[in-house]
């Protein structure tokens, strides 16, 4: 069980680490990648954002540890 406040917190961090992940060495810009992370996260789509695939596989990893 997580606090309401981490997992804000930790939702934010993933969609920024996600966001800068697609912008390092890309022509894309970190605001468009910022952008699209976001967009990616509402429509909850594991399969373009890092922040989704990485709640889903901490999720997973919880799951399997109980």
């Amino acid at each position: 069980d997580v606090s309401p406040t981490r997992r804000v917190d930790l939702a934010l961090r993933y969609i920024a680490e996600g966001a800068k992940m697609k912008a390092f060495n890309n022509p894309k810009t970190l605001a468009e990648a910022l952008a699209e992370e976001i967009m990616y996260a509402a429509k909850k789509d594991a399969t373009y954002s890092y922040a989704v695939a990485r709640k889903e596989e901490l999720e997973r990893h919880a799951l399997a540890s109980r």
